[in-house]
């Protein structure tokens, strides 16, 4: 059966179909968007077009696996319909494998996975560029660290997944096709297999070539490579605690950071300029965020209510409670710590305030109020606080004025740092590089640097860092999983904040939400309902995931 593709507008500016460095006959074909299998590998052109394509499942702010994830974890909540696909069945423990969020995915997946092998499979007869000599391998290795990068994503959902390596047609199959499940160690081996194999096809980066921003590059198949490593090496994926896994994520993730510094990725002085600036040092890979205005607007969901916002997305009081005292560095628990509970938002770490909007602060010239202008609509479960990091102060939203165009961060080099310091830790114990790369992270924020302590304690100030310095860009939901400690941090209640009074205000902490974490099936999500369908009385071998 002959195959046909279908060429989509994607992900990167490149991607514009028919340019005028088309041949004429293409341009004269009959009005069609189909062009056959040959068509698009013969034609570099047409062949870097497809390859574009599969860049389209990059995670995005508001899907489902962006931001949204933050409301399913212990950084925030949803202020509407917190009982909704994106996070409120996470939070109660209803969804089942016929509706929960993320069901998409796997099939959006495999799909994207399905066009990297359909290109792997014709790259033997793409032709060279005579002006781009490494335009063709290039292409190869964006593919492979793509295809790792889907497989990584079906494996930190779904545990054992089908690996599948070749183009399967299953119209060339009357029976149809019905895969087994591969272990994560064998889905794991692909996916650094992959990213090794890339590496020597691709630039370190595209300083030389700023057009190709946005696509994959040796130091990000050497950063995919240290974080894929380092979540295998975690006690959801290691429950023997392997320690040869840790040294071998210790050793990819020192390989990642110190490409990224030589090459320039180093941490930016400023930490909120990293979610504003469309360009910036820190940033390694990321992808254009959504633009300010109308619904599903970056700045329009997450502003609050005074402002002209919808003020979908409210940080939890426990992720306001986690941010330490700038003075000290110790948290406000702590009694010589030099919190004030009457003062509670007084000298924290900078980086609360450029991550979250509280009762008070400044903001596009006047103190938000809960009581006020900043009320949330009835029936919303708000917390009284709002997203700062990503939003940009000087936008109207009255008059849809002021923005700037932002983007979603994949990669950068301070989660590189803590990765490093993370597996370094738990593969030699607390040594002078776990203590250099915590406090490198530290320094730049202006927080008083860990000196020293046990395995155990430095792992807990490492969990503690990446939950202040990597907040709501969707790292703590995977992180709690893999450390396997959801079953505490979202198995609780959460709180917000009331303020009542005018001048020497009063504080109080009311609870939002009830939430839940069955930690015998939790960690993994279903396998669509659809998928178990498929296979049904087929293949034994395909098992749906314990508890589900």
């Amino acid at each position: 059966m002959k195959l046909t593709v279908k060429i989509r507008t994607g992900l990167l500016s490149v991607l514009i179909l028919c340019t005028c460095a088309c041949k004429k006959n293409y341009l004269d074909r009959k009005p069609s968007d189909l062009i056959t299998e040959q068509e698009v590998f013969k034609n570099i052109e047409n062949a870097e077009r497809f390859v574009n394509t599969t860049y389209q499942s990059l995670p995005n702010m508001f899907q489902s696996w962006g931001w949204p994830l933050s409301s399913a974890t212990d950084e925030t909540n949803q202020a509407i319909d917190n009982s909704g696909a994106d996070a409120g069945s996470f939070n109660t423990g209803s969804m089942s494998p016929s509706n929960f969020p993320m069901s998409g995915l796997w099939g959006e997946f495999y799909g994207k996975i399905r066009s990297c092998n359909l290109f792997l499979k014709n790259y033997d007869k793409i032709p060279h560029d005579p002006n781009d000599p490494q335009r063709r391998s290039r292409l190869k290795g964006e593919v492979l660290v793509l295809r790792a990068f889907y497989y990584f994503q079906l494996v930190i959902r779904w545990g054992d997944v089908p690996l599948l390596q070749e183009v399967e047609n299953p119209f060339d199959n009357p029976n149809g096709i019905y895969f087994k499940r591969n272990s994560v160690a064998e889905v794991m081996g692909t996916v650094v297999k992959d990213l090794d194999d890339a590496m020597a096809l691709l630039p370190p980066t595209y300083a030389e070539r700023p057009n190709n921003w946005g696509r994959a590059s040796r130091v990000i198949a050497l950063a995919l490579k240290g974080r894929a490593l380092l979540y295998y090496a975690s006690a959801l994926y290691n429950p023997a605690n392997d320690l040869s896994r840790w040294t071998r994520a210790a050793d990819a993730c020192k390989a990642a950071l110190d490409s990224a510094l030589t090459n320039g990725y180093t941490l930016n002085d400023n930490y909120g300029e990293i979610f504003t600036q469309y360009f910036n040092k820190e940033v390694i890979w990321s992808r254009p965020a959504p633009p300010a205005y109308g619904d599903g607007g970056i700045d329009r969901e997450m502003n609050p209510r005074g402002a002209n916002g919808y003020g979908n997305v409210n940080p939890i009081q426990e992720l306001v409670d986690d941010y330490e005292m700038k003075g000290t560095g110790l948290p406000i628990t702590d009694p010589t710590s030099g919190y004030n509970p009457q003062r509670p938002y007084e000298g924290r770490d900078p980086r609360f305030y450029a991550t979250i909007l509280y009762p008070g602060c400044m903001w596009k010239g006047r103190p938000l109020n809960p009581n006020g202008d900043d009320a949330p609509r009835p029936g919303q479960s708000a917390t009284n606080y709002w997203p700062r990091k990503y939003l940009l102060e000087g936008v109207n939203l009255f008059s849809n004025t002021g923005a700037t165009d932002r983007k979603w961060v994949l990669i950068r080099t301070a989660e590189l740092y803590l990765n490093y310091a993370e597996a370094q830790n738990e593969a030699n114990g607390p040594d002078a590089a776990v203590l250099g790369a915590l406090n490198a992270v530290r320094g730049r924020a202006g927080i008083p640097a860990v000196n020293g302590g046990t395995k155990e304690v430095l792992r807990a100030r490492i969990r503690h860092e990446r939950r202040i310095e990597l907040a709501l860009e969707a790292h703590r939901f995977w992180d709690t999983r893999r450390w396997k400690i959801a079953e505490v941090t979202d198995n609780k209640e959460i709180h917000g904040v009331t303020v009542t009074g005018t001048g020497n205000v009063t504080y109080s902490y009311p609870v939002v939400e009830k939430r839940v974490f069955d930690s015998k099936r939790a960690y993994w999500l279903p396998i669509p309902q659809s998928e178990m369908d498929k296979v049904s009385g087929r293949n034994p071998e395909f098992v749906q995931n314990p508890g589900w």
